[in-house]
């Protein structure tokens, strides 16, 4: 899989696909479509955030979305195509979200994970440090990940 920084014209393909993504698991419709509204994926956002696209064979197959908040980066997005789900697509991008955030300075990865990925987040070494109130009307877990650090010269 290829990864690279997404373009503002693709927004809205991206907020369509983490929709898909969502329908993955065992939702209502009326609820997929409230997700719907709420998404605020943007052309602005896109391009003025660190939204990377995952594609195979020039075709988009996830996304994620960090928001740098200096030693915080925040994963706000991480939505596969439901055919990637289970296939180690979704390792590759958090891993990927992984890097970036540390070799920006980030200490911390917190993020508010879709209740159905929490084993994929335990497997990746998140684990929950408390709950959030969703725009959704549902809580949802706050997991967290302490990033790596580069050691100090010399040491």
């Amino acid at each position: 899989m290829l990864i690279r920084p997404a373009r503002p014209d693709e927004a809205a393909s991206l907020a369509a696909l983490a929709v898909r993504a969502k329908g993955h698991w065992p939702y209502p419709a009326e609820f997929l479509a409230r997700f719907a509204r709420t998404l605020a994926l943007t052309p602005e956002v896109v391009a003025t955030n660190d939204v990377q696209v995952g594609e195979r064979a020039g075709e988009v197959r996830g996304f994620y979305t960090l928001l740098h908040r200096g030693e915080l980066v925040v994963l706000d997005d991480l939505w596969l195509e439901p055919a990637e789900i289970g296939h180690g697509s979704g390792r590759l991008l958090f891993e990927h979200a992984v890097a970036r955030a540390t070799a920006r300075g980030g200490r911390v990865l917190e993020w508010e994970a879709e209740p159905y990925a929490m084993g994929f987040y335990e497997r990746m070494g998140g684990v929950t440090v408390r709950w959030a109130d969703s725009p959704l009307g549902r809580p949802l877990p706050v997991m967290r990940l302490s990033l790596p650090h580069p050691s100090p010269s010399g040491a």
